[in-house]
């Protein structure tokens, strides 16, 4: 193994498969990507689990494990990272989500990146084109209720309406940033991929980034350093780094190099969620259904606007899902609801500078008021459209939250949309390049370094951002 690079990626995930790949294209420079978790190959090598290449189903069997006060996932440890193991949902935030992060982010400048990294997914208008009865019943349910049936749920002169959304999936496989950026450079020369390397810290010789430690002591030396590593574990790695909030590293006996606000801006979309009792026909026709191979756990979205939400745009996600229970031929039936711009945010601490133990993430999930209407209002909308046909024929009595009070019912289930993002944030801790403060050869480049949560799920953003920064450094 090399013990210098021109570039060391840490993390290779959604972002750093494609930092990776882009950045290996210059043959002239000598590429390290070093993921925590393991690395199964090209997708054709045969070695990758069945749970992780199937679009069908979200699989847990590669997750991080939780840090979370929720008990909650850390996302994937495998090479593609939460793009291996998501529902594979290609959709995008409003232009004003991005005009919000100002300089050269606009959505003007932006949007072009969004454009490639759905194209590099080679997104597919949906996941199936034969969705299981219960989601064909909420979008017909949705469109009885008057909500428009959408060409392309990404077009912003659409805010609101009903969709299958579009997908990353490839002949049921989920299309994720290893099969469609890392596959391709794989047999480059200058391109090295470490699998089951967690990284400690980065080395740094006074403001200067000079490479990494291993958490078993390895050095592996670079000129340039990206982190890539999520915004779980990026912001976790400049903190055992000397990087982060004096009083917090103090605390943990970590000497601090630079302080910056690291982890105090935790972002992510909340929510929660209503089940039902399926009825006879529901369990029936999805097992009809499933014996021809098609039930996806998810298949579609609607986007609606609360009485809160400013005109022209949406502030909620309801989606539909059905999946198999233990029982055989019987299944699920629920509808989750999630805030796309809510007002709250969390932080994310160190609990211990050992790399081992997962960081403190304190979601802080409806801490601010405003957030808590527009989700009654989503769990309502939801029952309106359980109680539309062709849905209604398909749910039998609510489950929940039943007779509980939408309040308190939403206070005690509240959880996250799996889309961390604004732990390491534009103008708080990197530049405008995603060039950590204060810091010579570091970078950042995740959904770490959104300042704000764009009204989408963070894949594809997430993607975007990291071709933007690659052609940055190119």
């Amino acid at each position: 193994m090399r013990t210098g690079y021109d570039v060391i990626i840490v993390g290779g995930g959604t972002a750093g498969c494609v930092l990776a790949a882009r950045l290996s294209e210059n043959s002239s420079r000598n590429v390290c990507l070093v993921e925590a978790g393991p690395d199964y190959g090209p997708c054709d090598s045969g070695r990758w689990p069945q749970e992780m290449v199937d679009a069908h189903v979200m699989p847990t069997s590669h997750d991080w494990g939780s840090g979370g006060e929720d008990g909650r996932t850390l996302g994937a440890r495998i090479i593609g990272g939460c793009s291996a193991h998501n529902a594979c949902m290609v959709i995008a935030g409003m232009p004003a989500d991005y005009d919000a992060w100002g300089g050269e982010w606009k959505y003007a400048t932006f949007a072009p990146f969004l454009d490639r990294a759905a194209a590099m997914l080679r997104t597919e208008p949906m996941n199936t084109a034969r969705p299981a009865p219960m989601h064909a019943a909420f979008v017909e349910a949705a469109c009885a209720s008057g909500y428009l049936l959408l060409a392309d749920p990404n077009n912003p002169a659409q805010p609101v309406g009903v969709a299958p959304f579009p997908a990353n999936v490839v002949g049921n496989v989920r299309w994720n940033t290893a099969f469609a950026y890392l596959d391709p450079a794989r047999d480059r020369p200058n391109l090295t991929i470490l699998g089951d390397r967690l990284v400690g810290r980065v080395v740094l010789d006074e403001a200067r980034a000079t490479g990494i430690v291993l958490a078993d002591g390895k050095e592996i030396h670079a000129d340039l350093v990206i982190l890539s590593a999520g915004a779980y574990f990026s912001p976790a790695i400049l903190m055992r780094s000397g990087i982060g909030p004096e009083p917090d590293l103090r605390s943990l006996g970590i000497a601090v190099s630079t302080a910056l606000p690291v982890g105090d801006l935790l972002l992510d979309h909340c929510g929660s969620g209503l089940s039902w009792e399926p009825t006879p026909l529901l369990h029936d026709t999805t097992a009809e259904h499933e014996r021809a191979g098609d039930l996806f756990e998810a298949h579609a979205v609607l986007k609606a606007a609360s009485s809160a939400c400013a005109p022209g745009t949406f502030d909620l996600h309801l989606l539909s899902w059905t999946n198999r229970c233990d029982e055989p031929g019987r299944y699920s039936a629920s509808i989750a609801v999630f805030l796309m711009k809510p007002l709250s945010h969390g932080r994310l601490r160190l609990t211990s500078i050992d790399p081992r133990e997962a960081p403190l993430v304190e979601r802080g999930f409806l801490r601010e008021g405003g957030d808590l209407a527009p989700l009654v209002e989503g769990i309502e909308l939801a029952r309106t459209l359980a109680d539309t046909e062709p849905l209604r024929s398909l749910l039998g009595p609510e489950l929940r939250p039943g007779a509980t009070p939408l309040e308190g019912y939403l206070r005690e289930t509240v959880r996250n949309y799996f889309h961390p993002a604004g732990t390491c944030a534009i103008g708080a801790v990197v530049d405008d390049a995603c060039r950590v403060l204060g810091i010579d050869g570091l970078v950042v480049a995740d959904a770490s370094v959104m300042p704000s949560i764009p009204r989408a799920n963070t894949n594809l953003t997430t993607v975007a951002i990291a071709e933007r920064v690659a052609g940055m450094l190119s």
